[in-house]
């Protein structure tokens, strides 16, 4: 599509029974031209053994050490020949046509940075939409994100590879290390929407957790709430009732100053609770 390359960046680390389903999805992509690069973070298992079955010239393996997500799909954006990048965890399908979107909107929007689509949960056997996006480029994107109006993440975003290239992961964060980068994305991206699936995220294999050996390498360890306008500092502690939803304990052991100090909490739920509202009275 008017040489146009997408280059689909997969972080790979043990995950030897759904990387190949993860790199069909892609493979079955059509009327886009488009390389996968698969970034092994020093796998254990015999998930590079699987990579290496597929013989399609499309497909590169990049090997590094263990470093963690956010520095494996770094690793994939300096290593992409695109100018495009989608990343796409070892465990999670692109839909059919999902590329050839993207492709299409980044031709008819030349000076947009993140394009975000909508995806697929499936938990068990059921398959739902995620949430119902906007549609068209987007104003306040940190806005919008706090509302769950667009939700940029792996496989169901374009980003600009230059773009990306300027404001990469943090590596020295192993979990929540997609939602730092998110926000601070959102911050100075020109963002546009697609009201169009891309994704079937399987939460049947996403780990609800991962253990945390090291505090400094959590994403809440190098958090500053100073930082940013009012929509960051709410997107980021949106991010931070999630984790202290899901690890109470952890969260009061480790993060007790921060909720002293940095009360959100009474005003995100006012907020989500008059959104809901609204919301009531519009429909």
């Amino acid at each position: 599509m008017n040489n146009l390359l997408i280059s689909v960046v997969i972080p790979l680390y043990n995950k030897e029974k759904t990387i190949e389903q993860s790199l069909h999805s892609v493979l079955r992509q059509k009327d886009c031209e488009f390389e996968i690069v698969v970034v092994d973070d020093g796998s254990t298992d015999n998930s590079v053994e699987q990579v290496k079955t597929i013989n399609d010239t499309r497909v590169r393996l990049v090997s590094q050490k263990n470093g963690g997500p956010g520095a494996a799909r770094n690793t994939g954006a300096k290593a992409a020949k695109g100018d495009w990048i989608v990343f796409l965890d070892a465990d999670d399908e692109l839909l059919p046509n999902a590329l050839k979107s993207f492709a299409k909107a980044i031709l008819a929007h030349p000076n947009i940075d993140i394009f975000d689509a909508n995806k697929y949960i499936l938990t068990g056997d059921n398959k739902i939409l995620a949430y119902h996006p906007l549609k068209g480029y987007i104003k306040n994107p940190l806005k919008e994100c706090f509302f769950s109006r667009i939700l940029p993440g792996n496989g169901s975003s374009a980003f600009r590879r230059s773009f990306f290239l300027k404001n990469m992961y943090d590596e020295r964060i192993r979990r929540f290390e997609d939602a730092e980068l998110l926000i601070r994305q959102l911050s100075c991206a020109k963002v546009y929407s697609l009201n169009t699936p891309t994704l079937l995220f399987n939460r049947n294999f996403a780990e609800a957790s991962r253990p945390r050996k090291k505090v400094m390498e959590d994403y809440f360890a190098y958090l500053d709430f100073s930082k940013g306008g009012f929509w960051r500092k709410m997107c980021v502690y949106r991010t931070f009732l999630e984790e202290r939803e899901l690890y109470p304990e952890y969260g009061r052991k480790h993060y007790a100053k921060m909720y002293k100090r940095y009360d959100w909490l009474l005003m995100y739920k006012l907020l989500n609770w008059f959104a809901k509202f609204l919301k009531q009275i519009i429909i």
